[in-house]
C-alpha cells in the first residue's frame, strides 16, 4: 500500500508553528465479489448449448424419418421415371405410332397412361408443346375406353375426323388422331 505524506501547518495565536502529519491511503479497500456474476453466464451458455443440441438432434431425426418415408411410397419405381401417388411414369423423348408406343410400354412392364381422377390429370397439365399418346382409344360400340377397360366419362375428346381412334394429351386435353402419327408417349407403372 502506498502511503502519502500530506503536511497541515497551523496557527496558534502565540505564533507558534505546529506541524501535524496525517496519512491518507490512495488504494480503495477491496470490494467482496459476488460469486453468482460468475456463474450467471456460465449458466445461460449451457443452457443455450443443450437447447441447440436438442434442435440439432431433432431437426436431423425429422430429415431421416422424412427421407426414410418418402424412398418407401416409391420404392420400385425405375431409375429416371417419375413417382406419384403410387404409379411411375415415364416420358418418352422418340416418336412412334400409337401401337409401337403401346409395345415400348408394356416391354418395360407398363401401359401407355390411364388418367383415374383429377388429381392425376393435374400432374400433367404443364405439358404444353408436344402431343404424347396416351392409354385411351376409340372403339366404335363403347365410345372412348381406356387401356384397362375403363369408359371415359364427363371429358371430351377434340376430334376433327372419323378416322382418329386414338388419343393423345397436349395440356389438359385429350386430342384424337390418326394411330399412325409418330408421337412420343407416355408409359406408367402401378405400384399397388
Amino acid at each position: 500500500m502506498e502511503e502519502s505524506r500530506s503536511e497541515i501547518s497551523a496557527v496558534d495565536e502565540s505564533e507558534e508553528v505546529t506541524y501535524t502529519s496525517v496519512r491518507f491511503s490512495q488504494t480503495p479497500p477491496p470490494r467482496p465479489k459476488a460469486p453468482q456474476e460468475k456463474r450467471a453466464p456460465r449458466l445461460w451458455s449451457a443452457v443455450l448449448k443443450g437447447l441447440a443440441i436438442g434442435f440439432g438432434t431433432l431437426s436431423i431425426s425429422l430429415a431421416i424419418a422424412l427421407i426414410w418415408k418418402m424412398s418407401d411410397c416409391h420404392p420400385h419405381c425405375p431409375q429416371e421415371w417419375v413417382a406419384y401417388r403410387g404409379s411411375c411414369y415415364s416420358f418418352s423423348t422418340e416418336k412412334k405410332d400409337w401401337n409401337s408406343s403401346q409395345e415400348s410400354c408394356r416391354a418395360q412392364g407398363a401401359h401407355l397412361l390411364v388418367i383415374n381422377d383429377a388429381l392425376e390429370m393435374d400432374l400433367f397439365k404443364h405439358i404444353q408443346e408436344e402431343h404424347f399418346w396416351i392409354g385411351l382409344r376409340n372403339s366404335t360400340s363403347s365410345g372412348w375406353i381406356w387401356e384397362d377397360g375403363s369408359v371415359l366419362s364427363d371429358t371430351r375428346v377434340h376430334s376433327n375426323s372419323p378416322v382418329q381412334n386414338c388419343a393423345v394429351l397436349k395440356k389438359d386435353q385429350f386430342h384424337a388422331s390418326s394411330c399412325a402419327v409418330l408421337f412420343q408417349w407416355i408409359c406408367e407403372k402401378t405400384l399397388r
